[in-house]
């Protein structure tokens, strides 16, 4: 996850967003192989969704048509995410007209013209999504279509601190290991730093504490889809269905998130809204939030 470090965790919290919530993100680059190996990146934040890469795993529109059908009338099955590189972008945009949950890289054209051409075509298409530059190995973002003040990010912000900070101490506690066994009479100074350089090891922790905090996450949410879809089904039988916020994350084992920002997961990952089977004691209007993001 180098990207990762590159930017701020605000940045940060903005891309894990826009993955976790579906929006579409657009990486622009300087460099083709760059962009293609950050979008297999995000595309791994999420894991728990199954990956689709366009001309290689399906090509026609029927089959996009299939992957979005199958996700309307199975709720069990697994939730797609299609990852696009640069060499099929272009195609991707003139033939698809809904892109949820799409992942695309483009190389940025030699000429502004052309890039501007582009930037029009896709606001064509794509409403709303968030963009990324990287030029120059420098990283910049841009939300379209998406008031990002209004957004609960909280989330985001916690499961960066997490990562931030167990990274930390493990590498401290290897490093200290390694300082415990080491003798500085014997080895010099090159092999000693070698030794005690992490940089590999800290990308790999990065990802699987990103991965666990995320999945950690998504289960809860899907825990609660499961509890919510039962009650939902005890309404129609004119019974009284909600449950207190306090209730359900008790129910579900998690606590990380908002109730606001669970039933917005479990609207854009199942498409259900039970905002009115949840009691949190205050007035609250999460599907206003939530629809706002596709408009």
């Amino acid at each position: 996850m180098k990207i990762i470090e590159k930017i701020s965790k605000s940045e940060a919290a903005l891309i894990l967003f826009s993955i976790l919530n579906r929006i579409p993100v657009i990486i622009f680059g300087d460099n083709s192989d760059e962009v293609n190996d950050i979008l297999i990146e995000f595309s791994e934040m999420v894991n728990f969704r199954k990956e689709f890469v366009f001309y290689t795993d399906f090509i026609s529109n029927d089959e996009y048509e299939y992957l979005i059908q199958n996700e309307n009338i199975d709720f069990n099955s697994q939730r797609f995410l299609v990852r696009c590189p640069c060499s099929v972008s272009i195609k991707a945009l003139n033939q698809f007209n809904e892109f949820k949950s799409w992942l695309i890289g483009f190389e940025i054209p030699l000429h502004r013209k052309d890039f501007l051409h582009l930037q029009d075509l896709i606001l064509v298409k794509i409403k709303k999504y968030l963009s990324i530059y990287l030029i120059q190995n420098k990283v910049s973002l841009k939300f379209h279509g998406i008031n990002k003040k209004g957004l609960d990010l909280s989330l985001e912000y916690k499961i960066l601190q997490d990562i931030f900070e167990n990274t930390e101490k493990a590498i401290i506690k290897m490093k200290r290991v390694l300082q415990e066994k080491m003798n500085s009479e014997i080895l010099n100074d090159d092999l000693t730093n070698t030794l005690l350089d992490f940089t590999n090891e800290k990308q790999i922790l990065i990802k699987n504490i990103l991965q666990k905090e995320v999945q950690d996450f998504y289960y809860g949410a899907k825990r609660a889809f499961f509890i919510l879809t039962k009650l939902n089904l005890l309404k129609t039988f004119d019974i009284d269905a909600k449950i207190g916020t306090k209730t359900l994350f008790e129910t579900i084992s998690y606590y990380d998130a908002s109730i606001e920002r669970l039933l917005n997961f479990i609207f854009n990952e199942w498409g259900e809204n039970f905002l009115d089977l949840v009691d949190d004691g205050k007035k609250t209007n999460v599907l206003d939030s939530i629809q706002s993001l596709w408009g």
